[in-house]
């Protein structure tokens, strides 16, 4: 991350270009297929050593960070399926490199992925695919997209069906709509979706996606909350570095010796360890416990979220202009900073779970 990534994040957000080099050095170093089973190839890596990996790429460059989430996301659903079609796509990652975008969010439901609004409709020799996938990481840059769909099944367990298509699938558009703020090279484009697709696009077969999705769900969320962490990170190192050398012209002294700054770099180190326990802590129980946890792993995404807009809020309060300067990372990591508050859950709907889960309420409720 440091050698590779890091060198290349600020053009890579000054351009908004999806930095395919990076995913060329991923792929050269067997990331790609960290959480495959290694009885499928890869590296079988626990939640507790994912969620680091993650932070630790988000440190360098927040956008690959995000990319490879969900990607790996991916992969995990599809690991949990045997059906035939999928331990070649699993193959085709780890030996050729090929990148999954994963597409749940949708225009007017935002993150809701338990309630698609794309209808997956059976035809005599598959399926009919029509409808929108908005933000969806990646789109236009990968090989592969997994769409989650609503099988038209009333049981709420019924209701999901996934669908592995490849880019190339006729009626299958991607519309570059892509210019964040933040986050600024990862390719969150919109798909259009007018498909006929063969049953065996259907992974899982038709009305079995959600036990594939409970699987997958601590992957995204647990990487959604690590990039935050590892955004927070970067903004609380370039901070530290600046007030320890940067010495003011009337006293002779550096930042570092004056009370107040110390104060607030107390504040984020404390956040940022607060972060990182939490985060560690719900990634250890969706190894243990997985059905159990998705409280931890919400507290996680909301802690992790907001410690790192607190921090880069910090970061450039006690570095003043030169951490306002495009030249210099730390107003990269601002921006970067509140893509987590934004995507997948939103802090609001975060909150909600959070008290539902608190007060015993089931969390689909309205």
């Amino acid at each position: 991350a440091r050698r590779c990534l890091a060198p290349r994040a600020a053009e890579h957000d000054r351009t908004g270009q999806f930095p395919a080099d990076n995913f060329t050095d991923l792929a050269g170093a067997g990331l790609l297929g960290l959480l495959v089973p290694t009885d499928r190839g890869g590296l079988g890596a626990d939640m507790v050593t994912y969620a680091l990996t993650i932070a630790e790429l988000a440190e360098a460059c927040g956008s690959t960070a995000l990319i490879f989430a969900m990607h790996c996301g991916a992969t995990r659903l599809l690991s949990a399926s045997r059906d035939p079609a999928t331990d070649q796509v699993l193959r085709q990652v780890i030996d050729q490199g090929k990148l999954i975008a994963w597409g749940f969010s949708e225009p007017g439901t935002g993150g809701n992925i338990l309630n698609p609004q794309l209808r997956a409709t059976p035809t005599d020799d598959g399926y009919a695919l029509a409808g929108t996938k908005a933000f969806c990481t990646g789109a236009g840059h990968v090989d592969y997209y997994l769409i989650n769909a609503h099988s038209g099944e009333s049981e709420f367990r019924r209701s999901q069906s996934m669908f592995l298509l490849p880019a190339d699938t006729d009626g299958l558009t991607v519309k570059e709509t892509w210019d964040g703020m933040g986050m600024r090279a990862n390719c969150a484009n919109t798909v259009l979706l007018d498909c006929q697709v063969p049953k065996e696009a259907c992974v899982g077969g038709h009305g079995g996606g959600m036990p594939l999705l409970a699987h997958a769900l601590p992957a995204l969320v647990l990487g959604l909350a690590a990039a935050s962490l590892g955004v927070a990170r970067a903004a609380n190192a370039f901070a530290t570095a600046h007030v320890t050398r940067r010495v003011h012209a009337n006293t002779g002294a550096n930042l570092a010796s004056y009370q107040g700054v110390r104060f607030q770099i107390a504040d984020m180190a404390t956040t940022l360890h607060t972060a990182y326990l939490t985060l560690l802590h719900a990634a250890d129980t969706a190894d243990r416990d997985p059905l159990e946890a998705l409280p931890a792993m919400n507290m996680a995404k909301y802690v992790c979220n907001t410690a790192a807009i607190t921090v880069a809020d910090s970061a450039m309060q006690v570095t003043g202009g030169q951490g306002f300067l495009r030249s210099n990372p730390l107003e990269r990591h601002y921006r970067d900073a509140r893509a987590g508050a934004v995507m997948g859950a939103n802090l609001g709907v975060l909150r909600d779970m959070i008290g539902k889960a608190a007060l015993g309420l089931d969390p689909r409720e309205n």
